[in-house]
């Protein structure tokens, strides 16, 4: 029998949310993609998560989290033409760019909710014995629904090798606070030799939503315990190099802390209420967090499901692995020759990431179970 995507979606849906009862209020974790992104999982496969969930009596809500940082960034391309770039930092930023990608009720059939609040800062505090960390804020939202589906787009990322499931729940369901621990090393800090407040209008201690900013002996000063790293106060600040922040260099610490949120996430929510989709579309090297994540490189490999977020994920991996190439064409006009079947390829194409670290951090924080079952339908 031959059936499209959007059916073979309907029939996973069926093996894999055996979980949800009628009047369970079930969020749906989605991305948008960010503002410009082609590549993003489109609507109607998440349409037709919802309408399933329906089915069932549960009552679906789509939920999303902001990204890092405060403010749009206005770039200029040409002389009359410029781009936005860092639309999802906030819910209002980041709602219109979900609304052009069809990501609202009209289309889907669900609201859409930001569990993490306007400025993405709404958080629990969960204490966890992980591999880097010892607490994490998940999205404080999260915990107003019975039930939760991590539908998430395979694709390639520049610093986590790929993401999936393990992902949408390490980075997509916690709060700027441990996004930003994730991403990078130490805290933000002020630099003395650069910051003078005869140049500025103190908008950092403006910008700053908790309070973390203090101008001490006429220099801004940042209480690390206090500050979430949301950059809103570098952001804001006129004075170049006056505010620092060293991105993390280790992508293997990185994914280490990722699991690590990972695991708050599921520990606080309950495994036994988490289902996963992961959808392996339109697999392009960059994530659907970049405004231009380049040209598939894999054919489509289908659609998975899973109450397993690690089993997911490695079996995605091990498919795309197990893929051939698709040809590439590279700046100079000529088509590259297709990476073999057997080679992985999200680190033949990028020698900076290594899809095992996600997986390896996931076994060592007892996630889940690396070894799994394909069943095909």
């Amino acid at each position: 029998m031959v059936t499209n995507n959007l059916v073979k979606t309907r029939l996973i849906l069926d093996k894999i949310l055996d979980n949800i009862n009628s009047g369970d209020k079930v969020g749906v974790k989605v991305h948008v993609g960010e503002a410009y992104n082609t590549r993003y999982l489109r609507h109607d496969y998440v349409h037709e998560v919802v309408d399933f969930i329906k089915s069932k009596g549960g009552i679906p809500t789509l939920i999303e989290t902001q990204g890092i940082g405060m403010n749009v960034k206005h770039l200029n391309i040409s002389e009359n033409y410029s781009i936005r770039l860092g639309c999802r930092k906030t819910a209002t930023e980041h709602k219109k760019t979900a609304n052009l990608h069809g990501y609202n009720e009209s289309l889907i059939g669900a609201p859409l909710k930001f569990i993490d609040g306007e400025n993405g800062i709404d958080g629990k505090i969960i204490e966890i014995d992980g591999i880097h960390l010892k607490d994490v804020s998940v999205a404080a939202g999260l915990f107003d629904f019975d039930k939760l589906v991590i539908v998430s787009h395979f694709k390639g990322h520049p610093q986590a090798g790929f993401g999936g499931a393990l992902k949408n729940l390490g980075i997509g369901c916690i709060t700027k606070r441990n996004k930003f621990r994730a991403h990078f090393d130490g805290d933000l800090k002020v630099n003395p030799k650069k910051c003078d407040i005869s140049k500025c209008n103190q908008e950092c201690v403006q910008a700053c939503p908790v309070g973390a900013i203090k101008i001490v002996n006429e220099i801004a000063v940042i209480d690390p315990s206090t500050c979430i790293g949301c950059f809103g106060c570098k952001e804001k600040c006129p004075v170049r190099k006056a505010i620092k922040s060293a991105a993390l260099a280790n992508f293997d610490i990185f994914c280490g802390r990722v699991i690590d949120n990972a695991k708050a996430v599921l520990t606080s929510f309950g495994k036994e209420n988490i289902r996963c989709i992961n959808f392996a579309l339109e697999i392009t090297l960059m994530c659907d967090c970049v405004v231009n994540p380049s040209v598939p490189i894999v054919p489509d490999l289908g659609i998975f499901g899973s109450v397993d977020p690690l089993a997911i994920d490695k079996a995605c991996v091990d498919a795309e692995t197990n893929a051939p190439g698709i040809p590439i064409l590279n700046e100079n006009g000529q088509w590259t020759k297709p990476t073999a079947p057997g080679i992985e390829k999200f680190n033949a194409l990028n020698k900076m990431v290594n899809v095992s670290w996600q997986l390896d951090a996931a076994v060592k924080d007892r996630i889940g179970n690396i070894e799994y079952e394909l069943i095909k339908i």
